[in-house]
């Protein structure tokens, strides 16, 4: 309810304020002035619940900012004195009737007993069923829209579903949250005493819990209790039925709709009609618990404003105010300012060039800054992209002495300090160990590298030949596939295997190099030969040219979460097969070219280059094993096969402190 008439032009002054309770829970207010008081400007608001009363003209003589009352529905009152009118707030514990009216110098509120809104009549349970719940009433006996039934299904998707079957679709809606329930009003609509009870629907598992249903007025109300996980809501009516459907928020769901609607304020109802911007900004102020600055040029451009918001959060409301008005905000701390967009913009604009000015302004200082564990030419190449120096100032790196000196403004030099101490940090160092071998197909068998090694028994052997399981390694069954890569966790293993089959002559370890770096930075290690070889030019001389032969690797090691370090390797190796009969060399090449992320200390296995021999050889007595079917008696045949495999084993281990020879 809201009551409003125009403010009177006259002075008066508030000189006591006193309550009575009156039968029936009512409770009267007393206001005295020194005169004829003015008809307040008054206006309700339901959430929080508050009466508002502004009375133009007049002056608070009582010496007091608060009176407390806790009788009844009031709570206190407020009285609030602001540019030539003074504001009185009663605080309600709901929304309830009120009148004023006025006798000489004195003005009188009084409030009702009641809140609009009755107690729930009892709630008895009723029995449950497996997939809908009903209940009906019997037969209207008036002419009011009725409530015929009530029910409760489970849809797809783990939706509750609330279905209020009515007489008619005469009757109005009206759907509020209040603290963690969502109340259904059908007003003008009646219900059967029947169906005053409690639906227990838990049992369906969706957002609902429970459906309960009362009379409130010349209404009905229905209060649905959901569960405490996230959920959302719609309601929609056909006809004479009236849907409710109530959908489950995954976690996910819910982090994105918060992030699509940022505002989070306490909610609360406007409802006005003609009232300047001005004092609905004091409202909103008043909800949030903020100190509010207002431009004078607010009163001006925004003049007064009709809106009727509903269950909004007041930052909502707060910019859709804003934005219909052409104004803007700033909050500082715990002050909201409210002025003109254009205002606020060249204020800003005002402030940006006087902090310009002064930075100009501002004498130079020069420091040295000791760099502790990176290059100072580095440091400086990140300071001047980062656009840290101004036209002004300037910075030098001296790497012998590894400082910096800056020449800035003191602020200046603070922030380039800050930077400073997130770029220079010590560097985690990484050692990158590789172990190239040649072996034999039966060799790589035994070092557990072998594609197919889902055949070792428990025992540990594979074929009946010793096993060490701590080096196995299962990468499949197909023999075929040119490529094989795996982990061996123990490089201690791993080295005495190697070592015992280098000593029985059936493996070659072509190299085994090293190479440690920081996180990041590429590394590279090469070994090898230029060999001679001659070449015959166009007259029939010959020159001398050489070619590279090298073994090489070159890694670039990076230090991910988990002390797993990812790798960019590429290996190469050479060797000298031979010289063409132009005179030219043939030189074998093997490469690899591949990214991998190892745990720190672990080994990778790559291989699968195989160099395959095939040799068919045919001894026979002369004339006798020439002779056809019989000759096969005079004759043996001898085929042999021998394949090489390149096994490549990758190691890197991070050089940690403890580890350190000191």
């Amino acid at each position: 309810m809201s009551f409003s008439i125009q403010a009177s032009a006259q002075d008066a002054r508030l000189t006591d304020s006193s309550f009575v309770a009156l039968p029936g829970g009512k409770i009267e207010i007393r206001l005295d002035f020194d005169a004829a008081p003015p008809a307040p400007k008054a206006y309700m608001i339901d959430s929080p619940p508050r009466l508002v009363m502004d009375f133009w003209g007049v002056s608070n003589e009582i010496g007091t900012r608060l009176q407390d009352i806790e009788t009844g529905q009031v709570d206190s009152l407020n009285f609030a004195q602001a540019e030539g009118r003074l504001r009185i707030v009663a605080n309600l514990n709901e929304p309830v009737e009120y009148r004023t009216y006025s006798e000489d110098n004195s003005l009188f509120v009084e409030f009702s007993g009641t809140s609009g809104s009755s107690a729930a009549a009892a709630k008895q349970p009723i029995a449950k069923t497996s997939q809908t719940y009903s209940s009906a009433m019997p037969v209207a006996r008036d002419d009011r829209t009725r409530v015929q039934g009530i029910d409760f299904e489970r849809v797809a998707g783990g939706e509750g579903r609330v279905v209020v079957t009515l007489s008619d679709d005469e009757a109005g809606l009206d759907i509020i949250e209040e603290g963690n329930n969502v109340v259904v009003n059908l007003i003008g609509a009646g219900v059967a005493p029947n169906l005053e009870q409690r639906l227990d629907v838990q049992d369906f598992a969706t957002p609902v819990m429970f459906i309960d249903t009362m009379v409130n007025g010349q209404n009905t109300s229905l209060l649905i209790k959901p569960s405490a996980e996230p959920y959302d809501y719609m309601a929609y009516q056909t006809g004479n039925q009236l849907y409710v459907d109530f959908k489950p928020i995954a976690a996910e769901e819910e982090k994105n709709a918060r992030d699509a609607f940022p505002y989070n304020g306490e909610k609360i109802d406007l409802n006005f009609q003609d009232v300047s911007v001005r004092s609905i900004l004091q409202i909103i102020a008043e909800v949030a618990e903020m100190n509010l600055v207002i431009s004078d040029l607010v009163d001006s451009s925004a003049g007064n404003i009709t809106l009727r918001l509903k269950n909004v959060p007041w930052d909502q409301a707060l910019d859709i105010i804003l934005k219909t008005k052409g104004l803007d905000k700033r909050e500082v701390g715990n002050v909201l300012m409210i002025g003109t967009a254009q205002e606020i913009a060249q204020r800003e604009q005002q402030e940006l060039e006087s902090q310009k000015q002064v930075e100009e302004l501002a004498p130079l200082v020069t420091e040295f800054v000791q760099i502790d564990f990176r290059r100072a030419s580095d440091l400086k190449t990140h300071i001047e992209e980062a656009q840290l120096i101004s036209e002004r100032g300037f910075v030098l790196a001296d790497d012998q002495t590894n400082v910096l000196m800056i020449r800035e403004t003191a602020s200046q030099i603070e922030d380039i300090r800050r930077t400073l101490r997130q770029f220079d940090v010590e560097v985690a160092q990484i050692l990158i160990e590789a172990r190239i071998v040649e072996a034999s197909e039966t060799d790589s068998r035994e070092l557990g590298i072998r594609w197919g090694l889902s055949n070792a028994d428990d025992s540990g052997s594979i074929n009946g030949n010793p096993f060490d399981t701590a080096l196995a390694i299962d990468y499949g069954v197909d023999t075929s596939t040119t490529l094989a890569i795996g982990y061996a966790s123990s490089s201690v293993l791993l080295a005495a295997e190697l070592s015992a089959l280098e000593s029985d002559g059936r493996a070659n370890i072509v190299s085994q190099p090293k190479v440690i770096t920081t996180n990041g930075s590429p590394a590279e290690i090469s070994s090898g030969q230029r060999v001679p070889y001659q070449t015959t030019d166009g007259d029939g001389g010959s020159d001398t040219e050489f070619e590279d032969v090298e073994l090489s690797l070159s890694v670039t090691p990076q230090i991910n979460p988990g002390d797993r370090i990812s790798l960019d390797i590429d290996i190469n190796k050479d060797s000298v097969a031979g010289a063409a009969p132009n005179g030219e060399l043939i030189i074998d090449t093997n490469s690899l070219q591949t990214s991998i992320s190892v745990p720190d200390g672990e080994t990778v296995v790559l291989g699968g280059i195989f160099v395959t021999s095939d040799i068919n050889s045919e001894n026979k007595t002369p004339v006798l094993g020439d002779i056809p079917v019989l000759g096969n008696l005079f004759k043996s045949r001898r085929t042999s096969q021998d394949k090489q495999e390149l096994l490549i084993f990758i190691t890197p281990k991070l050089v940690r402190e403890s580890l350190t020879v000191r």
